[in-house]
């Protein structure tokens, strides 16, 4: 048994098969990546999380007799199958982009009705021990000189080097700093998507014990982590969840703790160097170009004459609102060479980021109705919850969304999905969570 906090233990195998599921998460190389991917390559790297399931379902035997999973799984099938007539592509390449659709809403359904509620600690514990192993990696990182790194020896990624999965040395001369210091990237392809894997680690935190750092050592490494990301997108969406929770009840005490506390702490973070130096990278199209060849650079190794290199989550944003005005209805579907960018303008690149392609992708209705579900599932997780913020989950997903895709990715789908699978047992009575926190116990920011 592993202890995750106070007195609530959890079975190894258990943690274990979650701990995978969560570095499949980061996505850190091509073969992590496979849980989201095409069938075509290596068949490991895809096996591996469908036999680990099928080894935690043997050991927690479940029903999958539930009306509410067959409804979308179904409702999918329906749009998937118009998609394809649509574009006149029934071959198994075509057809795997929505078999992982159907996988990934069942993997969700599975993790909902396997850990219930205490998927929430759990993923907690994880990455908080993920956020220690790289701060230390990262400390070690920055103290060595760049030319004789003792990460150099590890397998290549997209921007530096593997250390076994758990932690992702960001090369200074691929990009990926800010100043004199190399960023953390903890177990992910880059920094600011270890940045949202942080954020739901933050918000159990928080949901569980309230904004305090007394006796809190997990949302100090949390915290560390996530300072250490050097991510605009991180901070801002830390900033706006502890918003969050100051603010739950408008009363004169809110308002004058925010106008006095909260808005100079964000003045400060927002006035930080690299915050501004950030904003200026993006007029700098010299290092712009110089990163985004080193990315295409990594994947034509990768992929061969499927590299890729990104865009900026702005101009993607932009270019996905182009794509779902050409497809308003139905979208382009999962398969990103049938977007209108793909076609008419390059090959070469992607698009980041999820809130506007979740649009450009499935169209108007059914992107809205997982909107829907987001926002339902995130009302559900608050009643699983000591300290209940109603719509922080589904504002933290959504804000993360901006710069990188989240519905889709196993674990990130667990969230998204928890309100329609969850047990009903597993909400806290009206008169168990602490709507009226006391004082002491939820203002407390003395470290």
């Amino acid at each position: 048994m592993i202890k995750i906090h106070d007195n609530f233990f959890y079975p190894v195998f258990e943690y274990l098969y979650m701990f995978v599921m969560v570095i499949y998460m980061a996505q850190m190389t091509p073969e992590t990546g496979r849980m989201v991917g095409g069938l075509s390559g290596n068949p490991i790297p895809l096996l591996l999380p469908i036999f680990l399931t099928a080894v935690l379902l043997v050991r927690n035997p479940i029903s999958f007799r539930d009306a509410r999973l067959w409804t979308l799984v179904g409702i999918m099938l329906c749009w998937s199958a118009a998609v394809c007539y649509k574009f006149h592509d029934f071959s198994p390449a075509n057809l795997s982009y929505y078999v992982f659709l159907i996988y990934a809403i069942l993997i969700a359904f599975v993790h909902i009705r396997v850990f219930g509620s205490d998927l929430f600690p759990l993923y907690e514990h994880i990455m908080v021990v993920l956020s220690a192993i790289s701060l230390v990696l990262w400390s070690i990182a920055i103290m060595s000189p760049v030319e004789s790194n003792p990460f150099r020896v590890f397998p290549e990624t997209s921007f530096g080097n593997n250390v076994l999965y758990l932690f992702n040395w960001m090369d200074p001369l691929k990009g990926q700093v800010q100043g004199s210091f190399v960023r953390n990237a903890g177990c992910s392809w880059e920094p600011g998507r270890f940045a949202i894997m942080l954020i739901p680690a933050i918000l159990i935190n928080l949901s569980r014990k309230g904004i305090t750092f007394w006796n809190n050592w997990k949302i100090i490494i949390l915290l560390l982590a996530l300072a250490t990301t050097m991510s605009t997108t991180g901070y801002s969406i830390a900033f706006l969840v502890y918003v969050l929770f100051w603010t739950r009840k408008v009363n004169v005490k809110a308002v004058i703790s925010f106008l006095f506390i909260v808005l100079p702490i964000a003045a400060f973070i927002f006035s930080l160097d690299f915050m501004g130096d950030k904003i200026m990278e993006k007029i700098d199209f010299e290092g712009l170009t110089r990163e985004r060849l080193h990315n295409i650079s990594y994947n034509a190794k990768m992929y061969g004459d499927e590299y890729l290199g990104s865009l900026d989550r702005f101009e993607s944003a932009y270019f996905d609102w182009l794509n779902f005005r050409q497809e308003p209805l139905l979208g382009y579907g999962r398969n990103y060479d049938y977007s209108w960018f793909r076609q008419d303008i390059s090959r070469n690149f992607a698009l980041t980021g999820g809130f506007v392609k979740l649009f450009a992708q499935f169209g108007i209705f059914i992107a809205l109705f997982l909107y829907a579900i987001l926002f339902y599932s995130s009302y559900k997780i608050s009643r699983a919850s000591l300290y209940r913020q109603r719509i922080a989950i589904a504002v933290a997903l959504l804000v993360s969304s901006i710069s990188y895709p989240v519905f889709g990715i196993p674990v990130f789908t667990a969230f998204w999905f928890y309100g329609l699978f969850c047990y009903e047992e597993d909400e806290l009575p009206d008169e168990d969570a602490e709507e009226e926190p006391e004082e002491d116990e939820l203002y407390e920011i003395t470290t």
